[in-house]
């Protein structure tokens, strides 16, 4: 008879924690399935954007939406997107994502690349690398998107 009680509930706290866990999971998809058609909608409305290949986040002074896509005539495209503002440039003037990757790795041997990001700060367009580095501290890194200089190193402190 204990040994079905001590069976009963087991059952019933994993029964529990898969629900708990599906609605943990259904909510965080839904919410990035409701940003990606907001950044969508965005596109259609304020954009020359045909062929949209990615959508991420880039989060400075100022958060926006990030598209990369291919525009009307075939042209590679990055549009940074909020919901009052568009900037706009050419992906095929910019250093490649690949060549970023590479230096990355050439100046932070070892380290795992986590996050690479076209971001936007006033005027200054860059990649947004966030890495971390083999000695298991975060970084974030902001390298010219036309360029490929290193404008800047942040290193996030440690909790310990």
């Amino acid at each position: 008879m204990p040994v079905r009680m001590i069976v009963g509930a087991l059952v019933f706290v994993l029964i529990v924690g898969a629900g708990f866990a599906y609605h943990l999971t259904s909510t965080v998809v839904g919410k990035r399935s409701d940003f990606d058609e907001q950044v969508m909608k965005w596109v259609q409305e304020r954009t020359t954007i045909s062929q949209v290949d990615s959508i991420d986040e880039y989060r400075g002074k100022q958060s926006y939406a990030v598209v990369l896509g291919k525009n009307q005539v075939g042209t590679p495209v990055v549009a940074w997107l909020t919901d009052k503002t568009a900037a706009f440039d050419r992906m095929d003037r910019a250093v490649p994502q690949k060549n970023v990757e590479a230096a990355v790795l050439k100046g932070f041997p070892g380290a795992k690349i986590l996050h690479i990001v076209p971001g936007l700060d006033n005027d200054q367009r860059f990649w947004e690398v966030t890495l971390q580095d083999k000695d298991g501290r975060y970084r974030y890194l902001h390298y010219d998107l036309f360029h490929g200089g290193l404008l800047a190193s942040y290193v996030l402190a440690s909790g310990s």
